[in-house]
């Protein structure tokens, strides 16, 4: 059946629901397109009118147990991208992920001497309409503030103030302008 016919007939938040349902909470009108892995024994959830756009490819959500991962209002995630949790990441309301990011609150590599330990997890944010381009990285400690616009491919793992646009590996600030 396709997509339109679906939607036409009322399927598309009722086969979304179905493949978000080990997700703690899903808001209104959720859209999956394709494969949404979700992983792990945390908590995740899903605000109203989330997109997954996983046509291309999967997109992971992996909350380990007492982890959260938040996705609030009108957040579109495409294919490829995964968002792993050891502690907490939250994308805020109007945000956008491109194609094959990676966001994530912990490095997940043993530290020095001992390989069962694993470095602390520092919960990462998106504010409201932060738009990420394809193929950027998100490490612990990111915090990226209102209105942030990521060119691809950039790395980031520190505060972004608000308004500007970052690209760059490590990421630096190409433009400044007005919070939206």
């Amino acid at each position: 059946m396709s997509i339109p016919l679906m939607m036409m007939l009322g399927l598309g938040p009722t086969v979304a629901r179905l493949k978000l349902r080990r997700c703690e909470s899903v808001g209104l009108i959720p859209t999956v397109w394709g494969r949404v892995w979700i992983h792990g024994g945390g908590e995740i959830r899903v605000g109203h009118r989330v997109v997954f756009d996983a046509r291309m490819a999967p997109i992971e959500l992996h909350a380990q147990k007492g982890a959260r991962i938040v996705l609030e209002d009108d957040v579109t995630i495409e294919g490829g991208s995964s968002i792993e949790a050891q502690s907490s990441i939250t994308v805020g309301a109007r945000s956008r992920l491109g194609m094959w990011c990676k966001v994530l609150d912990n490095m997940y590599h043993p530290l020095r001497g001992n390989r069962h330990s694993r470095p602390q997890s520092v919960p990462l944010v998106l504010e409201e309409g932060v738009t990420v381009g394809s193929r950027s990285i998100l490490l612990p400690g990111t915090h990226l503030q209102r209105g942030v616009s990521v060119a691809p491919g950039t790395v980031i793992s520190r505060r972004i103030p608000a308004g500007v646009s970052v690209g760059g590996s490590p990421a630096r600030v190409l433009r400044r302008g007005e919070a939206r």
